[in-house]
């Protein structure tokens, strides 16, 4: 927000310096971008009356224009056309210096010459405008200097101002904080606002009707008869431009400087085209549309707040007029709109529409709405001033839910532990009356009544913020904070993460991060609808419009960009949150761990070159289980869409619960990733895994005595599994029995159609002595019987 300290000088006494203003107004938590002096850079810059306007030989977008600059004529080719015959202009002429042009020398413009140029208020670093030339008050002398004419070197503060400080988007905000942070008096304006009153009241000409309390809280219109056409005063003018608004006309100018002293935003209507005399607030009819006054026909939504009269919307209420009801230089009666919007349906319709304006941004914050009438005054009083004519008596005021200011108690000793700062009671009431909130002391305590302007202020703890900024936070000595001595710790699902992140880099892997949004085709790519997500209220795209049900597809995303830029091994993982639908509730959140790995890795000096494999990834899921201390887990054989349909498994709990799922991608799946064809991916429950971590065991004693090491093959159908196989051996091989593994699975003419040949190798050791050969082959011999007896199986020669 630009604020001119001379337009801020008639709400609030300034006996300060700019920089001063703006220090003390930054400290408070008013941050000031910066200062700047009007017409800084302009030079030589003179008031010029347009002579004449002809058109340019040699373009269609040009014009020449015959300039008087007092005594003499000068002739300048022009690209805008909102001026006239006997207009003032600023004039640059030869020689002279414009801020956003820099000096002004003679040139030809598709061979016509030009001796100068004309400027806008956006050239001139007076304002955003860039649209047309500045056109000045018809009063103003040709021939003076510009910097005279307009009076320019006025400081001008641009603040930032924040989302929950509504109330500083008006001077009379502005001119509170300034109060309270220097101690500088305020002045009341609200007594000398004063317009002529007819015969006749505004409900004579105009009902009003809310259908949406929610969406309007409250609507007064008050109707002004017999205003005029033509331009608001030129010092008006000066301070709107300086304030980044472009002047229109008297009443539309009007309404624009009263906004800008309260923050409350106005519209004005051509009673004689709004329909009836009727204002209806409602939302908008499905098919309506509406032509903005920026000439834009736009199909409302039926979430969208608008403004009609007996028949058709008017105005997207809050955010835009419409251009079927917007005053024009033949209104002569004139309704003018002062209401209080809900806060969100204005910010969504804003949205929705990309249309954002004055009145859109003050009312996403949220305004007062028992500031409404003080506003409707006051701009009811400028029409009538600049424009002329009478406004009815009264008005007509729609507010069926009045805003009762709310009162907070403030403790001071709570707010001297909260700040580490001794303030008397005294200091703290003082701080709070600067701001006009009437602090009063109620048996220790400060009882405060807060004005419905500051929707900031809730609880307590706005109360001791406010006290701090207002004294000062720089008066807030550093202290170390009281309490106990304790150490901080993890908690045990953070530690375990933490561990497991270590193992896994250990063992070759890096962690990545990807995006929680995915897109349907990311899906599609895991075999997944996308009925299996949740999808978002408001996607920024297509690529972003669906929660991640899996950390699978952003994995594969990393691991397919990896190989595109440099073919080789990706060993990845990522532990993150997926998100699964729940109906009308809110989305479950699991935890989850998901390990990519493919490609061919590297020779070592331990291993050579060779392509990774589904038992790479295997030996991944053991460091997982042996990092958190897991022995209750079990492998076994799966088949599903994403997989190959025999390099695959899950990963079981003792009860059953699933724990995960991992393999190599079926060619298919590998082809739809962008992944080499044999890539093996995993995700796994980490919620559950954490839920089975254990105590870590001791590191094994090493044994005095020797291992006897055996091998056993059998032939056995093709339908027993590994996992039941081994369990048999270990049940059949007693106490001496150390390990059992597989070492090769044959499969061929020798052992016959529909069977398989099983290799195990076993390791036999007793804790107390070595073994004799006979005892170890006794057990060996032993299991051999249990496979046969359970599973069928033979020992092959």
């Amino acid at each position: 927000m630009k604020v001119p300290l001379n337009w801020l000088a008639e709400f609030v006494e300034i006996n300060a310096a700019p920089e001063e203003i703006a220090a003390n107004l930054t400290s408070a938590g008013m941050k000031v971008e910066k200062i700047y002096r009007t017409g800084e850079g302009v030079e030589g810059i003179i008031v010029g009356e347009v002579d004449a306007v002809g058109e340019h030989p040699n373009a269609d977008k040009l014009s020449v224009v015959r300039v008087r600059t007092g005594c003499d004529y000068i002739s300048v080719v022009c690209g805008a056309s909102n001026f006239k015959v006997g207009d003032r202009v600023p004039v640059a002429q030869p020689g002279s210096k414009v801020p956003k042009v820099g000096e002004i020398g003679r040139r030809k413009f598709r061979g016509v010459p030009s001796e100068g140029m004309l400027c806008s208020a956006s050239e001139l670093g007076l304002g955003d405008d860039h649209s047309g030339i500045l056109v000045l008050d018809p009063k103003t002398i040709v021939g003076t200097d510009l910097k005279q004419a307009l009076g320019l070197g006025e400081a001008v503060l641009e603040l930032e101002i924040n989302p929950n400080r509504p109330d500083a988007m008006g001077l009379i905000g502005i001119a509170r904080e300034v109060a309270a942070c220097t101690g500088a008096g305020l002045k009341d304006f609200s007594a000398t606002i004063d317009f002529k009153v007819s015969e006749a009241r505004a409900s004579d000409f105009v009902r009003v009707e809310i259908q949406d309390e929610a969406g309007c809280p409250r609507y007064m219109a008050r109707v002004i008869e017999g205003a005029g056409s033509g331009p608001s005063p030129a010092w008006a003018q000066q301070r709107l431009i300086l304030s980044g608004v472009r002047p229109i006309s008297a009443i539309v100018d009007a309404t624009n400087y009263a906004m800008l002293v309260t923050g409350q935003p106005q519209h004005a209507f051509d009673m004689d085209r709004v329909g009836g005399g009727k204002i209806v607030v409602r939302r908008a009819a499905p098919g309506e549309t509406l032509i903005s006054i920026d000439g834009i026909d736009r199909k409302l939504d039926p979430e969208d707040l608008v403004i009609a009269d007996e028949s058709r919307p008017v105005a997207l209420a809050g955010v835009m007029g419409g251009q079927d009801s917007e005053v024009t230089d033949s209104t002569n009666r004139v309704i003018l709109e002062t209401a209080n919007f809900e806060t969100r349906s204005i910010f969504r319709t804003s949205r929705r529409h990309a249309l954002r304006s004055e009145a859109s941004a003050r009312f996403e914050r949220g305004v007062d709405p028992n500031g409404v009438d003080l506003a409707s005054r006051l701009a009811t009083a400028l029409i009538v001033d600049w424009a002329g004519g009478n406004a009815a008596a009264g008005s007509v005021d729609v507010y069926p839910n009045p805003v009762e200011r709310e009162t907070i108690t403030m403790r001071p000793d709570r707010a001297r532990a909260l700040l580490g700062a001794d303030f008397s009671t005294e200091q703290m009431t003082d701080a709070l009356g600067r701001l006009g909130l009437k602090p009063e002391n109620d048996d220790g305590a400060i009882r405060t009544t807060v004005p419905t302007f500051r929707v900031d202020l809730k609880v307590e703890e706005d109360l001791i913020e406010e006290v701090a900024r207002v004294i000062g936070y720089d008066k807030i000595p550093t202290t170390l904070p009281s309490g106990s001595n304790r150490a901080g710790r993890l908690p045990d699902t953070e530690k375990a993460l933490r561990k497991l992140r270590r193992a896994l880099i250990g063992a070759g892997l890096y962690e990545a991060k990807t995006s929680s949004l995915v897109s349907p085709a990311d899906l599609e790519k895991i075999g997944l609808g996308s009925n299996a997500a949740t999808p978002l209220a408001n996607p920024i795209s297509r690529d972003e419009s669906l929660l991640r049900p899996s950390l699978l597809p952003g994995l594969l995303r990393s691991a397919a960009l990896n190989f595109s830029r440099r073919p080789g091994a990706v060993r990845l993982f990522e532990v993150g949150r997926t998100f699964h639908p729940n109906g009308t509730e809110p989305p479950v959140e699991k935890l989850r761990l998901a390990i990519a790995l493919g490609g061919v890795s590297p020779q070592e000096w331990h291993s050579p070159e060779r392509e990774m494999d589904f038992f790479d990834l295997k030996g991944m899921v053991e460091v997982v289980l042996q990092t958190l201390s897991v022995r209750d887990a079990e492998f076994e054989e799966r088949q599903e869409v994403l997989f190959h349909p025999t390099r695959a498994a899950g990963l079981f709990a003792g009860d059953g619960t699933r724990l995960g799922v991992f393999g190599e991608l079926a060619p298919e799946s590998a082809d739809r990733a962008g992944v080499p064809a044999r890539f093996s991916v995993g995700e796994f429950d980490l919620d559950a895994l954490i839920a089975l971590v254990g105590a870590p065991l001791p590191p094994p004693e090493p044994s005095r005595f020797p291992a006897v090491l055996l091998d056993l093959a059998v032939v056995v159908a093709e339908k027993v599994d590994t996992r039941s196989l081994l369990n048999t051996a270990r049940s059949a091989g007693g106490p001496l029995l150390e390990s059992v593994r597989l070492i090769d699975v044959y499969r061929g003419e020798q052992v016959g159609a529909g069977n398989k040949s099983m290799a195990i190798s076993m390791t036999f050791r007793s804790p107390e002595r070595t073994l004799a050969d006979g005892e170890a082959l006794q057990a060996r011999n032993a299991i051999a019987k249990a496979i046969e007896q359970n599973h069928g199986g033979k020992v092959r020669a």
